[in-house]
């Protein structure tokens, strides 16, 4: 397996094992390995202020199991405030859907921005 220490994966493996200590919330960054409840994190978008300092921005989505009724909308917005709570930058949410394996999840998708610098 290859390991990778530039910047970027650096600020994904940082955002993962963040997002990871919240008390049973499955994180995946793979699409084949979204199994609801769970936190997906998609390719992030980025603005490079130098070759040494980004800024990223994650397209993420919070899914939660069943029905998109209140219950559904209570469960992924706990999540999010647990998110908030361990200080991630959270800067926007919308309700959605997702799709996987022909069934629809309700979710939310989340923005969450944060600075990545390499290593002196």
């Amino acid at each position: 397996m290859t390991v990778y220490t530039d910047l970027f994966n650096e600020a994904i493996d940082d955002l993962i094992t963040t997002l990871a200590t919240i008390t049973n919330l499955r994180v995946t960054t793979d699409p084949q390995k979204i199994n609801p409840p769970c936190v997906f994190l998609d390719a992030p978008t980025f603005d490079s202020w130098s070759s040494a300092i980004v800024k990223m921005t994650f397209a993420v989505k919070v899914i939660s199991l069943g029905p998109g009724n209140l219950d559904a909308m209570r469960n992924i917005l706990s999540i999010t405030a647990k998110m908030l709570a361990k200080k991630v930058a959270v800067t926007a949410g919308r309700p959605g859907f997702i799709t996987i394996g022909g069934q629809d999840f309700p979710c939310y998708d989340l923005d969450i921005s944060l600075q990545a610098q390499a290593s002196a």
